[in-house]
């Protein structure tokens, strides 16, 4: 008898071996594991795979477009997918109904965030407000909204300020004279220069060298694409992590030079804000996790989730505009007769601009900035409708899916500013579906500033400008790569001055 086994395994040879032996672990793995689905009653996904395999698929989704893929997810397997990526479990929601359950009624265990371990292996990231929780979270969110309602949301102050950073702009456009231009790293650059007057108490100027170096390798982490190299050890070097240590760098002077310069008497900017509470929480003796050591990751995220996502919604804009000329016809008709086009836009006046509004509101939806969110977490095991979810789960937003599911909006890939419209078109309407800024506790903290900022910029451009596509070009409303936020490919326009 083990002659006979012996003989067989010779004939088929020891590839054929390893191979069978390979092949039945991971049947016996997926088995296990579809019994642990069953067992645990965990929501519907892909079968998870064991050890080392998991490493090999992560490095194959490098050659994948994740956000198509988290999108076909939700196609596949319905509004509750569930995925094991080894050491990262993942939920994704993908109905406006289950959002709001989970992230809204339920966020009193659904506020947590996982560390980046990057962030943390490369920056020693600590404290902030994007990728921190409990009670790291909950102090420096505090701060951040009283920081913003004291240098910006809501004030005539930062309604000025936008609208000079928009005539800036807008020679920079009109000195183009005409001519094809690539309008994306403008928008950065004034957008950025909102925050960092917010932040740092001063603009740049945009031909200054740091400045282009800051803006470019922020948007350079922001929207690059996935590397294998995000998997190795944190002291293995590349671009990505050398230009996330410039950018703490920099920030880290920035506070060091505000602790040299302050004055508790003349607080400039949110720097100046965070150090006088830091003192003051000193000298009271009250617990806090706002710190000195903590204060380059409050100003990083500022400037993180304050630059990008504004401006790519800026870049989105006037492509939409330069592709549907017709709606460019009836946002400037708005524009001339509620502001007319000698007088600064007015955010107050955005009441009595519902189409425009509209505009904006539909550019969002279409191309959500940021498709997926930032995935909160799961503080306990919990229940998502019948299914089981353990403590530790990173539980995500499938936006992109909810801003083109055909249940909700009938024709999803139709650019149609109207779905936000009353009938008599007089009255801009909400729809419940509509979160591109996330939902539940952690939504995100600038969302007034943001919607401020598009408003602002976006009326002063189609006041000045008629903008159109060069000849012999098409609109390409392809987002252009596969990362955390949703970017245009790259294209060009032509900024024609109106007479």
């Amino acid at each position: 008898m083990i002659n006979h086994v012996i003989n067989a395994l010779s004939e088929v040879g020891q590839t054929g071996v390893l191979l069978g032996v390979v092949f039945f672990l991971i049947l016996s793995w997926m088995l296990k594991s579809n019994r642990d689905r069953r067992r645990f009653n965990l929501p519907p996904g892909p079968s998870n795979l064991p050890r080392p395999l998991n490493y090999i698929s992560a490095f194959a989704s490098i050659f994948q477009n994740p956000i198509t893929a988290i999108y076909n997810l939700s196609k596949r397997y319905g509004d509750v997918v569930y995925f094991n990526l080894g050491e990262r479990t993942m939920v994704f929601l993908s109905t406006p109904e289950l959002v709001n359950e989970i992230l809204v009624k339920k966020a009193d265990v659904t506020t947590g965030r996982e560390p980046d371990k990057e962030f943390k292996a490369v920056l020693d990231y600590n404290g902030g407000v994007i990728l921190s929780e409990g009670a790291d979270w909950v102090d420096h969110r505090r701060f951040g909204l009283t920081a913003l309602r004291n240098f910006g949301m809501g004030k005539r102050s930062l309604e000025s300020r936008i609208n000079e950073e928009a005539r800036m702009l807008k020679d920079v456009f009109s000195s183009k004279g005409g001519a094809p231009v690539d309008p994306h790293a403008y928008f950065v650059s004034a957008v950025s220069n909102i925050i960092c007057a917010i932040t740092f108490g001063h603009r740049f100027e945009y031909s200054d060298p740091l400045f282009q170096k800051l803006t470019k390798d922020l948007n350079d982490i922001v929207a690059e694409e996935p590397s294998i190299i995000q998997y190795f050890p944190s002291f293995i070097r590349n671009g990505r992590r050398n230009k996330l240590l410039s950018i703490q760098d920099y920030m880290n002077k920035e506070v060091k030079e505000h602790e040299k310069t302050f004055d508790p008497n003349d607080v400039r900017d949110v720097i100046d804000m965070y150090i006088s509470q830091v003192r003051e929480l000193e000298k009271t003796g009250q617990r806090s996790e706002l710190s000195m050591e903590k204060a380059w990751t409050m100003v990083f995220d500022f400037f993180l989730a304050g630059t990008e996502t504004t401006s790519t919604t800026m870049v989105w804009a006037i492509l939409f505009m330069a592709g549907y000329p017709d709606i460019q016809k009836k946002v400037v008709a708005e524009i001339q007769r509620e502001i007319g086009f000698d007088s600064a836009p007015s955010y107050e006046l955005q009441k009595k601009m519902p189409y425009t509004q509209a505009v904006l509101t539909e550019i969002l939806r279409f191309r959500p900035i940021a498709p997926i969110g930032v995935p909160h977490r799961a503080t306990a095991d919990m229940k998502i409708k019948d299914y089981d979810i353990p403590k530790g789960t990173n539980i995500g937003m499938n936006i992109l899916y909810i801003h083109h599911d055909p249940k909700v909006w009938g024709d999803p890939e139709v650019f149609r500013p109207e779905r936000f419209l009353s009938k008599d078109g007089k009255s801009f309407v909400k729809h419940d579906a509509f979160m591109p800024f996330g939902a539940g506790r952690r939504k995100c903290l600038g969302e007034q500033l943001a919607k401020m900022e598009m408003f602002l910029f976006f009326t002063n451009i189609m006041q000045r400008f008629k903008v159109s596509l060069p000849p012999g070009t098409k609109a390409d409303f392809s987002h252009g790569h596969r990362a955390t936020t949703l970017l245009p490919k790259p294209y060009q326009v032509i900024f024609e001055e109106r007479s």
